[in-house]
């Protein structure tokens, strides 16, 4: 295997298609604009969402895959899951590095319709109207060959100082991770909110209790810094709260499963 001639300028840039224009491809895009990188071409089913990526990083939008270049150093795929190896088929004779952003999809998905092709998942919870730095946020690559990781080290090194090479399992097992602290906690704050709400409060109320236990999490681990009823085996607070659940059964299986699991793993 041969890798594709890149073009590379002599600030060490390369030239770059965006396959999608949603919330990880909106912030890679604009970080690897601003490091200089060539941003050719941003594609979206939706072409109006394409155009506004597009003005932001000086590329051509298109919503038509005939438009898509032929050949560029990297076409970074920034899809839902189940779109990156419909797209990848349909795209097979683009010659260059593909790259896909999911942290729960293997590197090989791109084997079938390209020669050269890897991994570049941010560990980070991404929202297009959002604007933050990339500079602290993990990046994990991957690539089908040595050449390929290095020039996706080089790429990712340019947008972020926190680069880590790991394989499609430990990529999984770190996105299963991720879920767990990032997707599940933000649901559990939404319920939250909602309980707050129900009885006219506002959930602000929380957030200095939010925003303590994150400064906790930076300085200890999760089970030293854990509190509550479930770790105390207050069972009268624990029923009286599953009494104020009563007419949200879900909630209540999600409270009792939950303090259950913490008042074991305090055993463990």
């Amino acid at each position: 295997m041969f890798l594709t001639a890149l073009t590379i300028t002599p600030s060490g840039t390369y030239r770059i298609v965006i396959v999608g224009a949603g919330n990880v491809a909106t912030h890679l895009a604009r970080h690897l604009f601003s490091r200089g990188h060539s941003i050719v071409t941003i594609y979206s089913r939706t072409l109006k969402h394409a155009e506004e990526l597009a003005t932001l990083v000086a590329a051509v939008p298109t919503d038509s895959l005939e438009e898509v270049p032929l050949q560029a150093d990297v076409y970074l795929v920034a899809l839902p899951d189940g779109e990156v190896g419909r797209i990848s088929a349909q795209l097979n004779d683009r010659r260059g590095i593909w790259v896909h952003t999911a942290g729960a999809l293997p590197l090989n998905i791109f084997e079938p319709f390209h020669d050269e092709f890897g991994v570049l998942y941010p560990l980070q919870t991404l929202s297009r109207d959002r604007q933050i730095s990339l500079q602290e946020v993990p990046l994990l690559i991957e690539g089908s060959s040595p050449e390929v990781a290095r020039v996706l080290k080089t790429l990712a090194s340019s947008i972020s100082g926190d680069v880590h090479e790991v394989d499609s399992r430990a990529r999984h097992l770190i996105h299963l991770a991720a879920v767990f602290a990032n997707n599940f906690s933000n649901h559990m704050v939404e319920i939250a909110r909602r309980i707050l709400e129900e009885e006219g409060e506002n959930y602000h109320l929380l957030l200095p209790l939010l925003q303590e236990t994150c400064r906790k999490l930076e300085e200890m681990e999760p089970a030293s810094a854990q509190t509550g009823p479930a770790v105390r085996g207050d069972r009268e607070t624990m029923k009286k709260h599953l009494e104020l659940l009563g007419g949200h059964p879900e909630w209540q299986k999600l409270y009792t499963f939950i303090s259950r699991d913490i008042t074991r793993s305090r055993k463990d």
